[in-house]
């Protein structure tokens, strides 16, 4: 950036009584309890470093303006103190807003939507090129063209990020929509209502993409109804409509992945839908919210008969972990036993009546189309405050359960420890009397849970961690115990540890001996000729080094 002469002046104590912040300052956020601290440490050690002001013209009711050091200038003012160390630079607005802005820039605490806002000025009034203001600063290009970006989201969107929902990597893909694109996401994702019902605490990038490809670009394999089927209200079907990018490719360009460019008759269909699968069901319809009367009025034309759950909890249907998704054995472990104790609570409220599985059609006046479970209302109930106390009791009841089991669980855990001490500390390994049948039977099963997964599948065993688990695999385990004494000396043997236990190398070639003798024979013969040939030649060279060649 081009820049008038600036004249700098020596480091003068200014009253404070004669300065004021300036309205061009794009930091407009200050930490309270910071500012006391700082106050705290201006009293004790006095300014470090000094402020830096311009003069303002006559007339005004300050002689100078701060150009940068606001946040210190304010300390001082808390810290009572008359006066200020400053510096005076000649600046103009240009001058003086560029040098508000790369300061402010330069923090570690730099607020991002203060940050775009900054480059965004920078950018449009301060003169500056993207390349400038990412070399001052010391960031790529891209980086300041994604912080410009941000100044197109929409603000319903700053609370997210400020309370978490969402991420700055994720803002800033959203920033890239058009603002009817982003009204479109927002309204059907990001709404409270929304929020309360994600499947996981904090969306994930994958997800927020999923979002964007199936609400607001509507690419066709995203859609939640048939694309061949031209039985819906429009009377055509998705593969030949001429909406349909792929179609078209003159007008739309890339049509790798196809589009429906008509956004009424996408929803539409989607609408439809979930009508017909309400019809075909033999389970209460039911909606939510507020705002849902147009969809409740096509529904209802479409024969549907809809029920009212606004205002009551929906009960959630445990979800197994994903074993994949685990690097910690342990801790996989410790989810899938928390997911077996729900699992058995909800399993046992369905068994008992108190749970039944329900269809939504919608919420907040959107369409929803998935499979709930609510609490059973009792037959003849139909008053809003009967039906609150009813789900009160089955709350509780549910509660209990979980007391019920956690005891049933604890006296399990007791009876096991009290078992394992009672074998440690027995005399049983001291016996050598013939293992019975049954002490056959667990010393394979002992010797299969220390074995590879892929061995394991190989003789047709899938391994859980269940308490019966034992039982259930006794047959395969009886008819591959040969294969599984030899699996466990392959693995022992076979680990690269051997290579450092002479122990151990003494049973691996005890082993070869045995079982591949031919393999065994073909090895040594190899390497033996190949240390034999490297030995007469190092021997070689002792003798030509001894005098001693022929």
């Amino acid at each position: 950036m081009q820049t008038k002469n600036v004249q700098v002046a020596s480091v003068r104590n200014i009253p404070v009584s004669d300065i004021t912040p300036s309205s061009l300052n794009p930091r407009k956020t200050f930490d309270q309890d910071a500012l006391c601290e700082l106050a705290d440490n201006i009293k004790e050690n006095g300014l470090i470093q000094p402020i830096t002001v311009r003069k303002l013209t006559k007339g005004s009711d300050f002689k100078y303006e701060i150009v940068c050091g606001e946040r210190r200038f304010r300390a001082t003012q808390i810290a009572g103190m008359t006066e200020i160390q400053c510096i005076i630079k000649e600046l103009d607005d240009k001058q003086a807003f560029a040098a508000m802005i790369i300061e402010n820039l330069q923090r570690k605490d730099v607020d991002p939507m203060e940050e775009a806002a900054a480059f965004h000025k920078l950018y449009t009034e301060g003169t500056m090129q993207v390349k400038e203001i990412a070399k001052i600063l010391g960031k790529s290009s891209s980086y300041v063209v994604s912080r410009i970006q941000l100044n197109n989201v929409l603000p319903e969107y700053l609370p997210l990020l400020r309370n978490g929902n969402i991420y700055l990597n994720q803002l800033i893909e959203i920033a890239k929509l058009t603002k009817e694109q982003q009204e479109i996401l927002f309204r059907d994702c990001f709404t409270e209502a929304s929020i309360a019902r994600w499947p996981i605490k904090y969306i994930t990038i994958d997800i927020l993409h999923q979002w964007i490809d199936e609400h607001v670009m509507q690419y066709l394999d995203t859609a939640t109804f048939p694309l061949g089927d031209a039985s819906f209200s429009c009377g055509k079907d998705c593969e030949g409509c001429p909406f349909n990018t792929k179609n078209k490719p003159e007008s739309y360009g890339d049509t790798a992945r196809p589009r429906c460019m008509d956004m009424k008759c996408f929803r539409q269909k989607a609408q439809e839908n979930v009508f017909r699968i309400a019809k075909g069901l033999d389970m209460p319809i039911v909606y939510q919210g507020e705002g849902n009367e147009e969809i409740v009025k096509a529904a209802t034309e479409y024969g549907l008969k809809l029920q009212n759950m606004t205002g009551r909890s929906y009960a959630l249907c445990p979800v197994e972990p994903d074993k994949a998704s685990f690097s910690d054995e342990e801790v996989y472990e410790k989810r899938m036993d928390n997911y077996r104790h729900v699992k058995a609570i909800f399993d046992s409220n369905i068994a008992d009546g108190n749970l039944q599985q329900v269809y939504e059609v919608c919420f907040d006046g959107k369409l929803s189309g998935e499979y709930k479970y609510a609490y059973s209302i009792p037959e003849g109930v139909t008053d809003s405050d009967d039906i609150a106390a009813s789900d009160l009791t089955k709350e509780q009841i549910t509660k209990l359960k979980d007391s019920l089991l956690k005891t049933e669980e604890r006296e399990h855990e007791e009876l096991v420890e009290r078992k394992r001490q009672a074998l440690a500390d027995s005399a049983y390994s001291t016996s050598n009397a013939v293992l019975t049948a049954e002490e056959q039977r667990l010393f394979h099963a002992a010797l299969v849970k220390r074995l590879a997964p892929d061995f394991k599948k190989m003789i047709g065993l899938e391994w859980s961690n269940t308490e019966d688990w034992y039982q259930q695999a006794a047959k395969v385990i009886e008819e591959h115990r040969n294969a599984i004494k030899r699996e466990f000396i392959k693995a022992m043997l076979g680990e690269k540890s051997v290579c450092f236990a002479h122990d151990l190398q003494g049973m691996l070639d005890a082993l070869m001996t045995e079982a591949m003798p031919e393999t065994n024979g073909d090895i040594t013969k190899e390497v033996s000729k190949k240390y034999a040939s490297q030995r007469e030649k190092i021997q070689a060279d002792i003798d030509k080094l001894n005098g001693k060649e022929e």
